[in-house]
């Protein structure tokens, strides 16, 4: 079992050339971010935070075409790392950006709301 530092070392690793792989080697049909890799201590998973772009139909279908081609982006990182064995790539969606968005456009409406009562 690898220590905490490194595993955070080898997520952070992964996590650029995961990057690299899907815009070079997938192009998926819209803009996607990997925000974090999350590694269990043996390696065997390595969970891909991603943000993708779009409305609700874009984002599934990304995700989907994500989730598809995990054999792609785990054979490419086996081919440009030095990893004994591999981890099983598994693609989970962040809302982080989206959840920001929703709250920035609640407080805007209710701070709106709020200048009209007082004009």
């Amino acid at each position: 079992m690898a220590s905490g530092r490194r595993v955070r070392q080898i997520s952070s690793q992964i996590q650029r050339y995961v990057a690299s792989i899907i815009s070079e080697e997938l192009m998926p049909p819209t803009l996607v971010s990997v925000i974090k890799v999350r590694c269990d201590s043996s390696f065997v998973t390595a969970f891909v935070d991603v943000s993708v772009y779009g409305d609700d139909d874009v984002v599934a279908s990304t995700m989907e075409y994500l989730e598809d081609n995990a054999w792609v982006v785990r054979r490419e990182l086996s081919r440009r790392t030095e990893m004994k064995r591999t981890p099983k790539i598994v693609f989970v969606r962040d809302t982080t950006a989206k959840d920001g968005q929703e709250m920035i456009d609640l407080i805007d409406s209710l701070s709106g709301s709020g200048q009209a009562r007082d004009d």
